[in-house]
Order: C-alpha cells, then sequence, then structure tokens
C-alpha cells in the first residue's frame, strides 16, 4: 500500500503522519480502491476495511481518529483525548470545520481531499500540531493564515518556527474557475499570473498551491519551512482520485498527522 510523507516532517522525528493514493483497499467501481471517505455512496464497511488496513501501517487503530465535517469554510477546532473517535465510524463526525489542532499525543487527526490540498502544520518546540482542508473556498478565507494566528496568539509559536507541509492537490494546468471565483481573488489581490490566469471567456486558471504558499510566507513561514508536493490529483488517475477529473464519481484519500508518544531522537 503506498502513500505519501514530507521528508521535512519525518525529519522532525515528532510526528506520525502520510497522505494515502487510491491503491491497496477493497472498495470497487468508482471508487476503486482506497477510499478512505464514507460521504461518497461507498460501502460503509469497504470504507472501514480500507481505514483498518492504511491506519495499521503506523500502529493507530482506525477507531480513534479524529474528523470533521469538511464545510470547504476557513474555521477550525482544537481537539484532544476526549474528542477521539469523532468521525472513526459513519455520522459519527462532531464540527464542521475545515482544519483541526491538537497538542494531544497519540491523537491521529485526519481530513480527505480529492483535488483540494491538505496542509500539515507542525511547531517545532511546543508539541503542536495541525490539518487543514483547502480547496478554493478555504484558500481564499485564509485558512493556512488562521491556523498560523492560532499558534502564534493562542500558543506563543513564533511563526518561523512552524514547518507547513502542501499534499498533493489538483494542478493550475487542470483547475480552472469561472469569472466569479476568479475576480474574488483578483480583489484579494492574487493578480499576477502566476496565481490565476485566463485562458478563455469565464476560464481561469487558478493555482492552489501558488495562493497557500504565497500566504504562509506572508504569515511568517520560513521558505525553507515550507514544503510543496508536486503530484497533481487530476494528472495522476492510477495514484489518485480526483473530483474534477471524474466529475463528482470518485473516492476521497486521507491525510493525517499524529505527535508521537515518545519523539524520536534525531
Amino acid at each position: 500500500m503506498p502513500f505519501l510523507q514530507s521528508a521535512l516532517l519525518k525529519k522532525s522525528g515528532l510526528v506520525d503522519h502520510a497522505f494515502s493514493t487510491r491503491i491497496g483497499g477493497v472498495s470497487s467501481g468508482a471508487m476503486a480502491t482506497l477510499n478512505m471517505a464514507f460521504h461518497t455512496g461507498d460501502d460503509q464497511g469497504r470504507v472501514i476495511e480500507n481505514r483498518r488496513r492504511f491506519f495499521g501501517h503506523f500502529k493507530h487503530g482506525w477507531e480513534g481518529i479524529v474528523s470533521s465535517i469538511q464545510v470547504h469554510g476557513h474555521d477550525y477546532k482544537v481537539v484532544d483525548h476526549t474528542n477521539r473517535g469523532e468521525g472513526a465510524q459513519p455520522s459519527s463526525a462532531k464540527y464542521e470545520c475545515d482544519a483541526l489542532v491538537t497538542e494531544e499525543p497519540g491523537l491521529p487527526i485526519t481530513a480527505y481531499s480529492a483535488d483540494c490540498m491538505l496542509i500539515y502544520f507542525l511547531a517545532w518546540d511546543k508539541s503542536l500540531v495541525a490539518l487543514a482542508h483547502a480547496g478554493w473556498r478555504g484558500t481564499l478565507g485564509g485558512i493556512g493564515t488562521k491556523v498560523v494566528n492560532y499558534f502564534e496568539q493562542k500558543r506563543h509559536v513564533d511563526a518561523a518556527g512552524i514547518v507547513a507541509v502542501f499534499s498533493p492537490s489538483i494542478c493550475k494546468k487542470c483547475y480552472t474557475v469561472d469569472d466569479t471565483v476568479a475576480m474574488q481573488f483578483r480583489a484579494a489581490g492574487y493578480n499576477e499570473n502566476k496565481y490565476l490566469e485566463q485562458v478563455a471567456p469565464n476560464r481561469w486558471r487558478l493555482d492552489l498551491s501558488a495562493v497557500n504558499y504565497a500566504q504562509l510566507l506572508a504569515a511568517g513561514l520560513k521558505v525553507e519551512n515550507i514544503e510543496s508536493d508536486k503530484f497533481c490529483t487530476s494528472c495522476n488517475p492510477d495514484l489518485f482520485y480526483s473530483y474534477r477529473r471524474d466529475r463528482g464519481e470518485t473516492g476521497r484519500m486521507l491525510g493525517f498527522i499524529a505527535l508521537k508518544q515518545e519523539p524520536e531522537e534525531i
């Protein structure tokens, strides 16, 4: 079962983390094979088996993960051991938000995507992690910046000591939006072609990675502490689900991050 990991996060020795592919599960049809989300219409038993297989690689029980109800917004929720298991079973997620934050060791916080970007956060010196789901609405609303602001204002973390890692997501070449969405990004200051490029009447290519990268730099993160994955979910049908490419008939990948119970020496 292949999965992706970050060199920066692995180097820290502080966290378990991964981003799944679509390979190695038991789902079939449009969901083949490692669909990780219940809301896709997949058989719930198959989703649970997929999660069991995936989390078995990391010695975390799938029953103890925490998920939210993702609403394509820019709110976050801080969770701890009292939230363990929320989202592990169908209809058990409690909070409607698109980012989770925790300082609880051994608690896997999760998010799901099939084109949208997931952003993993780690504060090196505070034993604090977060995972954000950034589609165009979350990106426009600055969900990554909001997580950084929480780290700084509530936990007194220096932004220069925060690591941020981007998951695979849909690339600029594959992701087009209409005038309504494009004008919102232009109004927010993303006018350069590296962010937004018109390719036809009412069609613009939008680079979610570039916008989130710019936001995190503006929030005070160091260039060397931001890691951007180069895989496009839409360009790689053998590896990833893609909502755009598959016109909504598709599964979801899962990302997770958990503070280690006993950090490794590095």
